[in-house]
């Protein structure tokens, strides 16, 4: 089983965990090291802010699928039932 969990490394490679976890067995574990090490995000600017949005905003409807009702939710679950054989005899 895998679990992820949120940590901090201080300069000298102490690793604190900052939520509690119980193990039965002692285990391994890999560490990323994310970039900015503190947890705190990057400030943007009001102009980087504005043009990060508007780059996303670029994908908001770029695809057009043709049919009116390819986002009804039943539908797409029907759908995946059938592809995956929900249904079927065994």
């Amino acid at each position: 089983m895998l679990t992820t969990i949120e940590a901090e490394i201080d300069v000298n490679g102490t690793v604190t965990l900052l939520e509690p976890i119980t193990l039965t067995r002692k285990s391994r574990a890999i560490v990323t090291v994310l970039e900015n090490g503190n947890g705190s995000k990057k400030h943007m600017t009001e102009e980087e802010a504005r043009l990060a949005e508007e780059r996303f905003a670029r994908w908001i409807g770029a695809w057009d699928s043709g049919d009116p009702n390819s986002a009804d939710n039943e539908r797409i679950d029907a759908d995946l039932a059938c592809e995956y054989g929900a249904g079927l005899d065994e």
